[in-house]
């Protein structure tokens, strides 16, 4: 229905639209996700311009109409500058962009999302990317309802046993013991370090996030294996996360995908 409404937005996607305008989808904690017109934002002297950019919190002042709302005021809250200004921080939080856009469906309202992107595009600004990364997997899991079994297999809900390293099943919902292995799609074997770090990163509160420390190793197993769960409940593969690869933000190629236990 037709009329004004104001909401606090961050925004996912933006894109030329005519000669002036942008197209903007806006992730909201109230509304779900807005796609809205923002007429003359390309102009330079366009007083909706800054708080309208890709990556940006604002408050907006929205026209409902038929079929898009119209953007009609909006005062910034956040820019994000610190990630503007790294590389590898500004291409984590394209990543963080991207898995909101895909867990919040079309007419959602998915305010526990919307927190979570705040919140990781906040201590994004100061804390290791890639410890605020696998942070914020463990917890975008976690809201789309798909927190992994990891302490027991996921499949028959057996021991694991002690082979010394853990098998993982995205298929499967989380670690599987050697009598469920090969059954359950792709399968990545990490050390029970990393498993003990992802159950600490499902509950862990940001304000500790900090204390949190994984060497090398860990780093790469979960930086494998985490956004491997998400992309495969996603149903789609991330473009950003191939873009954090190839400037090196993770060394996530490593050896442990489809090999056997033994």
């Amino acid at each position: 229905m037709a009329g004004y409404f104001r909401a606090e937005g961050i925004v996912l996607r933006s894109r030329d639209y005519q000669e002036t305008d942008r197209l903007l989808t806006i992730l909201t904690p109230g509304h779900g996700k807005v796609d809205a017109i923002v007429k003359g934002a390309r102009k330079p002297h366009s007083s909706l311009r800054s708080g309208t950019q890709q990556l940006c919190r604002s408050r907006f002042l929205f026209y409902a109409g038929k079929n898009l709302a119209t953007v009609t005021q909006c005062a910034v809250e956040s820019i994000y500058a610190p990630l503007r200004q790294d590389l590898q921080r500004l291409a984590v939080a394209c990543y963080f962009m991207e898995i909101a856009d895909a867990v919040v469906m079309p007419g959602q309202v998915n305010p526990a999302m919307y927190n979570l992107l705040k919140q990781g595009l906040a201590f994004l600004a100061t804390l290791p990317p890639d410890l605020v990364a696998r942070a914020f997997e463990a917890r975008a899991l976690g809201i789309m309802g798909l927190e992994p079994r990891l302490d027991c297999c996921a499949v028959c809900e057996g021991p694991l046993g002690s082979t010394g390293r853990v098998v993982v099943a995205p298929a499967a919902g989380g670690t599987i013991c050697k009598g469920c292995q090969g059954q359950e799609g792709p399968e990545y074997q990490v050390l029970p370090g990393s498993i003990k770090m992802w159950q600490q990163l499902n509950h862990i509160n940001w304000q500790h996030l900090q204390r949190l420390r994984f060497g090398p190793t860990l780093a790469r197993e979960l930086g494998e294996i985490m956004p491997a769960f998400l992309e495969y409940y996603l149903g789609r593969q991330l473009k950003s996360l191939v873009f954090i690869k190839e400037i090196g933000g993770n060394a996530n190629d490593g050896p442990g995908k489809d090999r056997p236990a033994t």
